[in-house]
């Protein structure tokens, strides 16, 4: 099963023009593509858009050491919605 990253939410009126799915690895791996993957869906001019972006090990860690640095801008980026 694909696992939803962004989740729209009833209590914010943004409006989402992409989407982030995580790519399961065994999905990724079956099809040819980097074992840690993300697909982006964008709506544009009434069509979709996909684009496979890759992630590592030490993508992961600058983002733990980001949010180390910053202890409540995760949740404050839940807050507003994002």
């Amino acid at each position: 099963m694909i696992k939803v990253i962004e989740k729209s939410r009833k209590e914010t009126e943004q409006n989402f023009d992409s989407l982030i799915v995580e790519i399961p690895k065994d999905f990724a791996l079956s099809h040819g593509l980097p074992e840690k993957s993300f697909a982006t869906l964008t709506v544009r001019n009434g069509k979709i858009v996909s684009e496979i972006i890759s992630y590592s090990d030490e993508d992961e860690k600058e983002v733990e050491k980001f949010l180390a640095e910053f202890p409540g801008f995760d949740e404050e980026m839940k807050r507003v919605g994002d």
